[in-house]
């Protein structure tokens, strides 16, 4: 199973993981800000999609 984290503003593909670790922990290496768009990421406010594939 692997979990994608994707911007809620543009949509941009933050991070692909192959194992679970923490929300924080991703945003952490991007400082918090989405690289393609700059919007403040918050470990707090963030909703989950689940897709079978």
């Amino acid at each position: 199973m692997s979990v994608e984290v994707v911007c809620g503003k543009c949509g941009e593909k933050i991070s692909t993981m192959k194992m679970l670790k923490s929300v924080k922990d991703v945003l952490k290496h991007y400082n918090n800000k989405c690289p393609s768009c700059n919007q403040t990421l918050s470990t707090s406010e963030f909703s989950l999609d689940v897709q079978e594939k």
